[in-house]
């Protein structure tokens, strides 16, 4: 009983009868709307709870809401907050709510119920990022003859991840509709799909398409959005055998700015086909390193799911990336701990007690942090692995990186004068940003086994990046 044709990107709603799990007597009837920029909200003509239980800093926060709208969708509401509830003259009761997810499919009595056997999700682009062409188009000369139109099923990869103990496989959705006497619909969606050993619950899953997204986002070069979320229960038996896995679609709102669609894979950062027979081995180093690159991770995509932050927050937040990227994969200590913490410690004796206590702190904490690497060294040894070919292409100036952007974190940071006039400014900064976005995805991009030449061959493609580089 899923809703087969609303997507994340669409607004709906459902009215219905509505109750608490642990209440089931209590039916209230309300209208459910799922607004794609706002929220996911239920506004009921009655309330769950008493007037006497009402009142200032009573915060009702009922986990779970279930419901059956008045055309047969069986709905969950996941995470519910009350935001209103009033009692009107003469007597009448409204309440609304507010909720985090809504699952279409199946009651869950709790989130302990919300575990699933696999989930497959569609992302913005998908389709274009593994290159697939179903369909074909033979036209005849004289168009008065027999038009032909072809589906083909597209090639799909299964990749085994130890890791995560699943199995993430590309596959298809193809649907068709229309009239058949004046249009004919044909659609065709990609899906990853995501297969654990064995059931799981929803934090799992969404852990995992976090991470699906953020590779993604790298690999397009631009924000990836989920547009559908589909999870599969056990399979149950519909008549006497036949038997379907029963499903459930799952909706939620994100923070959406203008997301872009149908993005040619030549202006990708490194499209699918370039991958795919490494696509296995790629997804595996992904994941495998992803705890140890999460604050790298959540510096460099926050900027892409947050393109209005101003341009410095933007540049201090990738500089952060950057050093946090040389820490975890290069360490940047000059002494090991045992050989630096004597002369931590002298010189954190040298210290004149005639200071005020605060500037005292500030000097130990100065000297805590003396034995590692500075930024201009971490950037240094960063450049150092690349190859000349790109490094050339990447640096506009053979300091431009350890003198011009490191001035720039400097000032942006403490706000010398000195600095000042050294630090790059609007558009420089802008296309400064740029660069550093172009490095960490090189860095990135190598972290996860793909051949340096490969990216640098499949970047000089891409219209923008080429585009960065020759400023």
């Amino acid at each position: 009983m899923a809703t087969k044709n609303y997507t994340l990107f669409d607004d709906f709603e459902l009215k219905g009868i509505w109750w608490l799990p642990d209440n089931p007597d209590l039916q209230i009837t309300g209208t459910l709307k799922f607004e794609n920029k706002n929220d996911i909200s239920l506004d009921l003509l009655g309330s769950f709870r008493e007037i006497k239980a009402l009142g200032p800093g009573n915060i009702f926060q009922p986990e779970i809401i279930l419901g059956i709208s008045d055309n047969g969708k069986i709905c969950t509401l996941f995470k519910n907050i009350e935001v209103q509830n009033q009692l009107n003259f003469p007597g009448i009761h409204k309440s609304k709510f507010r909720s985090n997810y809504l699952f279409i499919g199946k009651h869950f009595k709790n989130s302990e119920e919300i575990q699933f056997s696999s989930l497959q999700v569609n992302f913005t682009n998908l389709e274009n990022w593994l290159a697939v062409s179903p369909f074909s188009l033979d036209i005849p000369k004289d168009r008065k003859e027999e038009w032909k139109v072809k589906h083909s099923w597209p090639i799909e990869f299964v990749a085994k991840l130890p890791e995560l103990e699943c199995i993430i496989e590309s596959t298809h959705e193809f649907k068709t509709g229309g009239d058949n006497i004046t249009r004919i619909l044909w659609e065709s969606n990609a899906y990853l799909k995501i297969t654990p050993n064995k059931r799981k619950n929803f934090d799992w899953f969404w852990s995992v398409i976090y991470d699906l997204c953020n590779f993604l986002t790298l690999l397009v070069g631009e924000t990836i959005y989920i547009k559908r979320l589909k999870a599969y229960e056990d399979d149950v038996e519909i008549d006497p055998g036949k038997v379907t896995k029963e499903t459930v679609e799952i909706f939620f709102v994100q923070k959406k700015y203008n997301p872009k669609e149908n993005i040619h894979p030549f202006e990708m950062v490194i499209p699918f086909p370039r991958i795919s027979e490494d696509i296995e081995r790629v997804l595996s180093l992904w994941f495998a390193k992803s705890q140890q690159l999460r604050s790298v991770y959540d510096l460099f995509f926050g900027i892409f799911y947050n393109p209005n932050m101003y341009l410095q927050f933007q540049f201090l937040s990738l500089i952060q990336a950057v050093e946090s990227f040389h820490r975890v994969t290069k360490g940047g200590k000059y002494l090991n701990d045992t050989a630096w913490k004597p002369y931590r410690e002298k010189l954190t004796n040298a210290i004149p007690t005639g200071l005020e206590s605060s500037h005292r702190e500030s000097l130990k904490s100065r000297v805590r942090y003396g034995n590692e690497y500075s930024l201009r060294k971490r950037i240094s040894e960063l450049l150092e692995s690349l190859d000349e070919e790109i490094l050339s292409r990447l640096s506009p100036t053979k300091k431009y990186f350890t003198g011009i952007i490191v001035d720039t974190r400097n000032y942006l940071t403490h706000y010398d004068d000195e600095l000042k006039d050294k630090a790059l400014k609007n558009a420089d900064l802008y296309w400064g940003i740029q660069r550093l976005k172009i490095l960490i995805s090189i860095l990135l991009l190598k972290e996860i086994g793909i051949q340096e030449k490969l990216i640098f061959d499949s970047m000089m493609e891409n219209n923008k990046i080429r585009q960065v580089l020759e400023k």
